[in-house]
């Protein structure tokens, strides 16, 4: 038998020349700079952004509504017991957000 060749010093050897390779790549991945987002993901903020504008430009411009008072004689009873005292929130558009529903 040749002893100047032990398979268990080579595999140990080889684990060992893997391991610290793969610490050098990891090293340098993580001080890469890191990739910009997808397309998709860039667009649905650019439009999120551009909603959120758009809807403070409107809220913005708007002029003040004027309160109901309990003087207001073109107000009925009855028509002030059926109309809603609190608006309802328009519906989410999933499709447009990155949450999962």
């Amino acid at each position: 038998m040749d002893e100047s060749f032990s398979p268990t010093i080579f595999l140990y050897g080889m684990a060992l020349v893997l391991a610290v390779g793969k610490a050098f790549t990891l090293t340098i991945w993580r001080t890469l700079p890191k990739p910009r987002p997808g397309l998709r993901q860039e667009m649905l903020q650019a439009w999120k952004n551009r909603r959120l504008q758009k809807q403070a430009a409107t809220n913005a411009v708007q002029p003040p509504r004027k309160e109901p008072t309990a003087d207001d004689s073109s107000r009925t009873a009855d028509g002030s017991k059926r109309e809603p005292h609190a608006t309802t929130p328009a519906p989410i558009d999933r499709r447009l957000t990155s949450e999962p529903p």
